[in-house]
């Protein structure tokens, strides 16, 4: 009995320690949180309507006089065919001209955050959002030249960074103001409100699409990113001071070569033991597993498509809208019970979800009914644990002025990885007629190798006995801010 009585104690304050620090940090401050949730639903409902709007746009230029067939494709089968295989070119050209500009930005971004703050690459892909929306909006309304301001748009938005370069600086942002004890917590909830951001952002823009007409949707898109832009210069507080050492205007010193270099020295300069080895070893697992998870969603769609599922297109929509809110709740409740009650170290709960990863695409390779689909989608979920817990532990293997090199680099890569991912798309063209679920299974070999690395991984890394550098004044407002007592008058550490 005295066993389960310490053990319900023991949960008894883990959970009020959680939920004292939501009320004084999530509901009183948690601003990068609601940012990044705000964003991210901006962008999921950019591309749920921008994806169908695409096919419109390039109908427009082809069949400029027949506007109005246009809005009705479904009902002339011969403009449809035509534009469905014009459609695939201008998407192509949309990815490359949107993550192209992001990529290398990213590679200079993330140096000189790390020497001149947060605030402003968290800001700058939703101020690219909104006028990227004006283009995409003239596009619908100027037929003849639909897809010139289609493209022009796509490079706007890409210029502004879009996903990269917010993910870079809000999980740098974390890892300011975080201890090493709370960082996988807060990353976690971070990579939650993306996840429930793009199921919130689909569901929305399914709504907007039937509800409303396309340019209203547009601008509701505009106005979140707007708004995401006033909540970061108005309420985020910087974590860094202005390192202004070298006597050059911070936007001089944005387009550097040296902040390139930086940022791959992350991967190459030499760290005690085998720490570049275990570094190198966790980025090849999150750019395997952005490779796998990407390609496997294109294959997914096809694979439910054929026989015997058969299922309707609209299905796989609520597969992916239900698989994100799935990881979303999973981040939120079940990684701080692996982390807080469980103390499971990083490695172990990405392991785990390494696991569950592997699992997902076992059932899918032989998934022959709906529900083993529905089925393996429940099991994977759990892999929404992989990355944050990388993530803190990537963080914690590098100095402290190179988080946000090391996150744009990861950032980068990951955009790198969804270009790659075309591969398992070939892959089932090529193994269709002899095994279908031959990507499935391939992809559960990857994450078996990704498991091995991780466990290589925990078994060579050896913490720093000695303590990190102290942060500078007013880095830990934040932190100081959130486990300060309930009752006691809120106050910061540093001139922040």
């Amino acid at each position: 009995m005295s066993i389960f009585k310490e053990s319900g104690r023991s949960i008894s304050n883990y959970l009020s320690q959680v939920f004292s620090v939501a009320s004084l940090g999530c509901f009183y401050d948690c601003e990068v949180d609601l940012v990044f949730l705000l964003y991210s639903i901006a962008d999921s409902l950019l591309d749920a309507i921008l994806r169908p709007n695409v096919p419109q746009m390039v109908c427009f230029s082809i069949y400029p006089e027949q506007v109005q067939n246009c809005r009705q494709m479904n009902l002339h089968a011969s403009i449809q065919t035509r534009v469905q295989k014009e459609s695939t070119t201008y998407l192509i050209l949309h990815k490359l001209l949107t993550n192209t500009p992001a990529l290398v930005l990213g590679m200079f971004c993330g140096a000189w955050s790390d020497k001149y703050g947060r605030k402003l690459p968290i800001a700058l892909p939703s101020f690219g959002t909104t006028f990227a929306v004006l283009f995409y909006m003239a596009a619908n309304m100027t037929y003849k030249g639909s897809l010139d301001f289609f493209l022009c748009g796509s490079f706007v938005h890409g210029c502004f960074g879009k996903t990269a370069m917010i993910n870079m600086a809000v999980n740098s942002y974390i890892v300011d103001v975080t201890s090493e004890e709370r960082r996988t917590k807060k990353l976690g909830i971070l990579a939650a409100m993306q996840f429930i951001g793009m199921f919130i952002g689909s569901l929305i823009g399914g709504l907007l699409i039937d509800l409303t007409s396309i340019l209203t949707s547009y601008c509701i898109v505009s106005a979140l990113s707007a708004v995401v832009v006033s909540l970061t210069l108005l309420s985020l507080r910087e974590t860094l001071q202005l390192d202004d050492e070298d006597n050059e205007s911070p936007f001089r010193s944005f387009f550097r070569g040296r902040n390139v270099q930086d940022s791959f020295k992350v991967l190459t300069r030499s760290r005690s033991g085998k720490l570049r080895f275990c570094i190198l070893c966790l980025f090849g697992i999150v750019l395997l597993h952005q490779t796998c998870r990407t390609g496997l969603t294109d294959v997914t769609l096809l694979y439910t498509e054929k026989s015997p599922l058969s299922w309707p297109t609209s299905w796989f929509g609520y597969l992916s809208a239900a698989d994100n809110a799935a990881m979303g709740l999973i981040l939120l409740v079940l990684l701080p019970v692996l982390s807080g009650v469980a103390k499971l170290n990083d490695a172990t709960i990405s392991m785990l979800g390494l696991f569950c990863a592997c699992v997902r695409f076992v059932i899918m390779t032989w998934s022959k009914k709906t529900w083993m689909v529905w089925f393996s989608m429940v099991i994977g979920s759990i892999a929404g644990v992989i990355n944050s817990p990388i993530r803190s532990l990537l963080s914690k293997m590098v100095h402290e002025d190179e988080v946000g090199k090391m996150f744009s680099l990861l950032g980068s890569g990951e955009t790198i990885a969804k270009f790659c991912a075309v591969f398992f798309t070939y892959l089932y063209g090529y193994t269709i007629d002899i095994f279908p679920g031959f990507p499935f299974i391939f992809a559960a070999i990857l994450y078996i190798l990704m498991m091995v690395i991780m466990l290589i991984v925990y078994v060579s890394y050896v913490p720093e006995t000695e303590p990190r550098t102290p942060p500078q004044s007013g880095s830990n407002w934040e932190l100081d801010r959130i486990e300060c007592t309930a009752g006691k008058e809120m106050t910061y550490s540093g001139a922040g």
